[in-house]
């Protein structure tokens, strides 16, 4: 097929992406479940133990390290749980959670940089519905559901929080209905977003549900064949530049006010 080196391309960085480490004033031990004081923390190995952060000013950097779901599943199925105000998690892996990294009750979180092997969303945000924004930054994470035995209705979720900022984040292989959800969450920007080897069935690369005003730019699309599914689904008074939709059968551009230099392909060969 013509879109598989382009493809293959787009998913030999996956793994690839390096960030310099910040200063870490505290390694988090592994019975250490919760963080109630303001600092940066950083991880010396794997751990299989939530973390929940109920503080301001909280810096998580995982260094490569993962953060598995244990194997009694009686525990929490929340990977990162973020309540406070200036958080960041930065440079984990996280493998098996039922929700891997849940924000809410939050001003100025920064999701950056994470690899999720998920068994359940991989990011969820519940935001404060501030007009101004909620300072919400997810950039650089890597999203693959390979192998992934439950379903999950969005891989990235955002709920009532104006003005977030999703920038070059992959989604892979994901079977649900919406690789990226935007829920009442308008004036979002979505720049550089891959979202690619889609369900073909009825999947939604990007789902804005009361969500105008989105600034869509170089984001790119890709179902495995065309036979049902949407590029874009809601998109009200968004503005649409430079996206390459494949196997997109619904594109949803109409619901741009401003539409250049979008790419659309259908390509069912085999």
């Amino acid at each position: 097929m013509r879109i598989l080196p382009f493809a293959g391309l787009a998913l030999s960085g996956l793994l690839l992406s390096h960030t310099a480490h910040a200063a870490c004033d505290t390694v988090l031990s592994p019975q250490v479940r919760s963080i109630e004081s303001a600092g940066n923390y950083c991880l010396a190995a794997n751990r299989s133990a939530p973390i929940e952060v109920r503080s301001d000013n909280v810096e998580i950097d995982c260094r490569g390290r993962t953060l598995s779901r244990p194997l009694d599943p009686s525990g929490s199925g929340t990977g990162v749980l973020l309540r406070g105000n200036n958080l960041t998690v930065r440079n984990c892996r996280f493998e098996g959670w039922q929700f891997s990294v849940l924000a809410e009750q939050f001003l100025n979180v920064q999701i950056l940089n994470n690899t999720f092997i998920p068994e359940g969303p991989a990011i969820t945000v519940y935001g404060g519905d501030r007009p101004e924004g909620d300072g919400l930054r997810v950039i650089g994470n890597r999203v693959l559901f390979y192998g992934s035995q439950n379903g999950a209705e969005q891989a990235i979720g955002v709920w009532h929080s104006p003005r977030a900022v999703l920038t070059n984040n992959v989604v892979a292989g994901f079977m649900g209905r919406a690789a990226l959800q935007l829920d009442r969450s308008p004036d979002a920007q979505l720049t550089g977003n891959q979202l690619l080897d889609l369900n073909e069935g009825g999947s939604v690369g990007v789902d804005l549900i009361f969500s105008p005003r989105a600034r869509l730019v170089h984001n790119t699309v890709m179902l495995r064949r065309g036979v049902n599914a949407h590029g874009l689904s809601g998109a009200s008074e968004a503005t649409c530049i430079e996206n390459i939709l494949i196997n997109a059968v619904h594109s949803g551009l109409e619901g741009c006010v401003v539409k250049r230099y979008n790419v659309e392909q259908i390509n069912n060969g085999d």
